[in-house]
């Protein structure tokens, strides 16, 4: 139980600071038209963050912590904003002890994501911005029974099917998950780090 609660604290200690963070950089930060609540570095030192207490991460990961980033090519939006992903997740030395592998990859088709992600040993994957409704339901079906972490930059995407969202909620960040597809997608998080969030059946 001790355990379980460090978890927790850290996580919440995490969430904490980086309000003061959160802060500076919105101040300098230019709206775009779809643009993320939670900067995208704080996004990936949550998702890592989270994804070091996902109970299966070890034997889905293997080696080393495969972390895709998907994004649209057409879209300058999600291209830069994937952009941001890859140069934070490239300053990240381990998860849970594990060596963590950024890859990058242009947007087909949900099946093509799926192939990737399976076929690529992907343990975590991240979807950037300029994403529809159609293709993010298209993504959750397709990945279904994919022992996989999706998250996306937008909370409104855990409402598509992806298992984590980012969001403020007074001025904080605020972690959406997607309890139903988190299982379908053999992630499994301690209750006390569900607690933090905001729960989506």
């Amino acid at each position: 139980m001790r355990g379980v609660d460090a978890a927790s604290s850290r996580l919440w200690l995490l969430l904490r600071r980086s309000c003061a963070a959160l802060f500076i950089l919105c101040l300098a930060a230019p709206v775009a038209a779809e643009d993320v609540s939670v900067p995208v570095s704080l996004q990936m030192e949550l998702l890592l963050k989270v994804a070091s207490y996902d109970k299966n991460l070890k034997q889905r990961a293997g080696e080393r912590v495969r972390v895709a980033v998907v994004f649209k090519l057409d879209d300058a939006d999600s291209a830069r904003y994937a952009g941001q992903a890859l140069k934070a997740l490239s300053e990240v030395d381990d998860v849970s002890g594990m060596p963590v592998e950024a890859l990058s990859l242009i947007y087909s088709d949900a099946a093509g994501l799926a192939r990737f992600t399976r076929e690529g040993g992907v343990a975590v994957l991240y979807v950037a911005p300029g994403f529809g409704e159609t293709e993010l339901e298209g993504i959750a079906q397709a990945l279904d029974g994919v022992s996989v972490l999706s998250a996306g930059a937008l909370a409104k995407y855990t409402l598509r099917g992806l298992v984590l969202g980012f969001d403020l909620a007074g001025g904080k960040p605020k972690l959406w998950v997607h309890l139903a597809r988190a299982r379908r997608q053999s992630v499994e998080l301690s209750s006390s780090v569900l607690k933090l969030m905001r729960v989506i059946e």
